[in-house]
């Protein structure tokens, strides 16, 4: 069975799922800020469905499984080159820190640092949302880690994988950054850090989109020849055991 798989038509078709589930959460916001006190339960229901804001929703599902395909993709990566006996080891890493970071998506992980992080460190400004303080830590140690790496790539794929790094990244920690420096002074309950973190969600979930496209090229490139066979399990036994009853026979 083959399977033909236009990578700027996957691109576009996730684009115009962000760009629907952008709207969705606009709509939201407009509820949230246009009713009175969001009591009817149909806009509660659309508030709690759409907002990027809100946990278990469709905008945390798209985002979460997106992320989860990176990983996927990464992992096929990894398997690819070690068919070939390329390098592996750092594909393979990758792959589980996107399992991590579709996980965190999915239950906010980060959330649970906040209030350590801004107890520990008194945090005010920029760093009003504490959270990130660790991951960019660790997101400096990986740069080092991965930047021979990064630079042994193919130079379409090392733009790719920058701009769809930059583009998370600036909501991921930019937007977060100045929705704190907002919500210290003005609180998180304004149609202004409502907007705020709607761009952050959009710019997480293009990064996540456009990454998938990168892999995709990736694979194109380097794996033209490459197909996975899946072979069901022998049962030896049971076979030896019906050849034994034919002879008895």
């Amino acid at each position: 069975m083959k399977f033909k798989i236009r990578k700027s038509k996957i691109l576009r078709n996730l684009f115009i799922a962000i760009g629907l589930l952008s709207l969705g959460n606009l709509i939201s916001v407009y509820l949230i800020f246009n009713t009175a006190g969001v009591e009817d339960k149909v806009t509660r229901l659309l508030v709690k469905l759409l907002n990027v804001n809100l946990e278990a929703n469709l905008p945390t599902y798209f985002s979460s499984l997106v992320l989860l395909a990176d990983a996927i993709l990464l992992a096929l990566i990894a398997y690819g080159n070690r068919a070939i006996g390329g390098r592996f080891w750092h594909w393979i890493g990758l792959s589980l820190i996107f399992v991590f970071i579709s996980l965190d998506e999915m239950i906010q992980i980060h959330e649970q640092l906040r209030a350590p992080m801004e107890a520990l460190f008194n945090t005010s400004g920029l760093l009003y949302f504490a959270w990130f303080i660790p991951y960019m830590a660790i997101v400096v140690i990986l740069g080092i880690a991965y930047f021979k790496f990064m630079m042994s790539l193919p130079k379409k794929i090392l733009k790719l994988f920058i701009l769809a790094g930059v583009v998370f990244v600036s909501g991921a920690v930019g937007m977060e950054m100045l929705g704190g420096l907002h919500a210290e002074v003005h609180g998180e309950d304004t149609l202004t850090y409502a907007l705020m973190y709607s761009f952050e969600e959009f710019l997480e979930m293009s990064g996540g989109a456009i990454f998938f496209y990168a892999l995709i090229v990736y694979i194109e490139m380097n794996f033209e020849k490459l197909r996975l066979r899946f072979k069901p399990k022998k049962k030896k036994k049971k076979i030896k055991k019906i050849k034994k009853n034919l002879i008895e026979a």
